[in-house]
Order: C-alpha cells, then sequence, then structure tokens
C-alpha cells in the first residue's frame, strides 16, 4: 500500500447518514484537512477546491494517484495530519475503484444505516437548515434510491460503517475511532 504521509480519508453514502458531521469530527478530533465535496446546495465542492482536472480524470477511469497526489499536496500546504473528504449522496464509485485508491493509501468508507435511519436524519437536519421546500421524503428517495442500493450490494461491504444502532446515530467517539482503525490499517 502507497502511503506517503498522513491518511486521507473518502466519506460516502446516503443523505442524512452524517458524511458531513463525521467529516468535521475527523478534522478536529485527528487534525485532518476537511474537504466538503458534498456542498449541496452551494454549488460543487470539486470546483470550490481547485480540484476538477484530476477528479474528471479519475471519475472517468484514469489512474487515481494524481488525484490523491492533488490532496496530498492540500495537506502538506495546510500542515495538517491528512486530509478528509465528503461526497454528495448521489456519488456511488464501483468497488474496484474503492480499491484502487486504497492501494494508494485513501480509506474509502461507506457510511451506512437503514433507510428508515438516514431518512429521519435527513429530516430533521433539513427541518433545523430549511434549505429544501416541498415533499422531503419524495426528495429524499429521488436523491438516494440508486446509491442506496448501490451501497447496500454486497461488495461495499468491506467499505460500510455502521452509522445507526437501533436507528440511533452511533456516538462521535465511537465513528472517529474506527475510521482511525481503519485508516491505520
Amino acid at each position: 500500500m502507497a502511503r506517503d504521509k498522513g491518511p486521507i480519508v473518502f466519506l460516502l453514502g446516503p443523505s442524512g447518514v452524517g458524511k458531513s458531521t463525521l467529516g468535521q469530527w475527523l478534522a478536529e478530533d485527528s487534525a485532518l484537512l476537511s474537504l466538503e465535496i458534498d456542498r449541496f446546495p452551494r454549488g460543487d465542492g470539486i470546483d470550490a477546491e481547485g480540484l476538477r482536472k484530476e477528479w474528471d480524470s479519475f471519475f472517468s477511469g484514469g489512474s487515481p494517484a494524481p488525484l490523491v497526489a492533488a490532496i496530498r499536496s492540500r495537506v502538506a500546504e495546510a500542515k495538517a495530519a491528512g486530509a478528509v473528504l465528503s461526497f454528495p449522496s448521489r456519488l456511488v464509485l464501483n468497488a474496484s475503484r474503492l480499491h484502487e485508491l486504497r492501494d494508494l493509501g485513501v480509506t474509502s468508507l461507506v457510511l451506512y444505516g437503514t433507510a428508515a435511519a438516514c431518512l429521519n436524519a435527513f429530516l430533521e437536519q433539513e427541518k433545523m437548515l430549511k434549505r429544501v421546500a416541498g415533499d422531503l421524503v419524495e426528495f429524499w428517495f429521488s436523491q438516494n434510491r440508486h446509491s442506496y442500493f448501490e451501497f447496500s450490494r454486497p461488495e461495499f461491504a468491506p467499505f460500510r460503517v455502521v452509522a445507526f444502532q437501533k436507528d440511533k446515530r452511533v456516538s462521535r467517539a465511537d465513528l472517529v475511532a474506527e475510521v482511525q482503525q481503519r485508516a491505520a490499517a
């Protein structure tokens, strides 16, 4: 496994599962640079983070090495211990791409819970933030149906991190510890 210095963590999963929150916690607790790619509804985080060229190459099937190098460069500039990137809920990278990233020292994790737990957390968040108008349940399903189904497939099991136990969020300490353990492996 190629690992230059410090962890790089990619957080994937459905809306409401806590990707952005976990990214903030990791930034605070592990001194990681947080790159918020999931900037709904404010725009495209890939562009905002200046990673468009490297991302487009990777996303269209190219090597992940230039993307990882660009992120490592950002980590060095920020004098951070590593980086955490949280991605939009609709993004599904196939498992073989996640393995390629792993070979370059990137820990890709799919935060996961029951659809009901994710939906309820999303509804609570949107009620508080007032970002989406209309039928929020239909909105969640329209945005997450495909990715939730894909991340439920067996090939994603090694990447899943359970974010809810009995429909309650797993504690900050437990989630951060699990990510730190996986990133160190």
